[in-house]
């Protein structure tokens, strides 16, 4: 083996190495610190800490990687949609009863977010990484995702309508209804899936396969490890564990693996959260 040689195996091997402590980072925040220690502790600077951390090392591994993001189920709409759509979680916040939220803007936590979202944009635009446009095909996906997400969301229902606490007498009013189910939308995709798919459905699933793994056994295998980030459903939720959340995981990886492409989980995740709740009272009121 020659010098030349030499060098690229010893930058391949940093590469990775960074890599892989980059995606440790993420999953220590998701599946230790709010995974148990919200089953244990009700502390309020968990979440805030969660998601600022999560935010800041998944812009640094979209950095680290950006030659490479198709490896991990990465384009460039699923770039501009983490980008834009954790600020505007900030400003959701805000604007809807919750400025004394953390992360509402223009709290210290929500003013983190908008400067990591902005340092990551411009370095990307800066450094013009080789980057296809957004195309047809992954905003199809999208498209496809929130529909698959919707389905899964109607499948659950029934399972779903057991959770519900307090059943209304009738059926909500159609308006406010979608009011609430469009502005979950524009929420939920900052908020959940922006920090869960690229992690779950992208990182990992691109080290693991880059590791020699088959896709079928990383499919089951973030399954299960997204059920463990879910663990403190486990008492008061368990059937948000043990059906729901292995359910749609199970969706979210199929459509990822799929598509290859995030978008399409990213848009399944935000239909899930955003009409979830409402889809489970809707069919427990129905049940009454």
């Amino acid at each position: 083996m020659n010098t030349v040689d030499l060098v690229a195996s010893s930058d391949s091997q940093s590469r990775k190495l960074v890599g892989w402590s980059l995606l440790t980072g993420l999953l220590l925040l998701r599946i230790p610190l709010l995974g148990f220690g919200t089953l244990f502790a009700e502390e309020d600077w968990i979440d805030p800490v969660f998601e600022i951390g999560t935010y800041f090392l998944t812009a640094c591994l979209i950095w680290w990687e950006r030659e490479r993001l198709a490896d991990f189920h990465i384009d460039t709409l699923a770039v501009s949609l983490i980008i834009l759509f954790k600020p505007i979680q900030t400003l959701i916040l805000a604007a809807f009863g919750m400025a004394a939220h953390p992360l509402a803007f223009p709290r210290l936590g929500g003013i983190l977010l908008w400067i990591i979202a902005v340092a990551l944009f411009l370095a990307l635009r800066f450094s013009r990484p080789r980057m296809a446009r957004i195309s047809r095909a992954s905003i199809g996906w999208f498209g496809w995702g929130l529909l698959a997400g919707l389905l899964t969301v109607v499948l659950l229902g029934y399972p779903a309508s057991f959770q519900v606490e307090d059943v209304p007498a009738r059926l909500p009013q159609v308006f406010p209804l979608v009011f609430t189910t469009l502005r979950g939308l524009f929420y939920q995709l900052g908020y959940a899936a922006v920090t869960e798919e690229p992690l779950f459905r992208g990182f990992l699933w691109g080290y693991l396969r880059k590791a020699g793994w088959k896709n079928v056994w990383i499919w089951l295998f973030q399954t299960g490890l997204f059920m463990l980030a879910h663990i403190y459903y486990i008492n008061q939720l368990p059937i948000s564990f043990w059906i729901l959340v292995p359910v749609s995981t199970l969706v979210l990886g199929a459509l990822a693996w799929r598509s290859k492409t995030i978008a399409s989980s990213l848009g399944a995740h935000t239909m899930m959260n955003a009409s979830g709740f409402t889809i489970g009272t809707i069919v427990a009121t129905l049940r009454m």
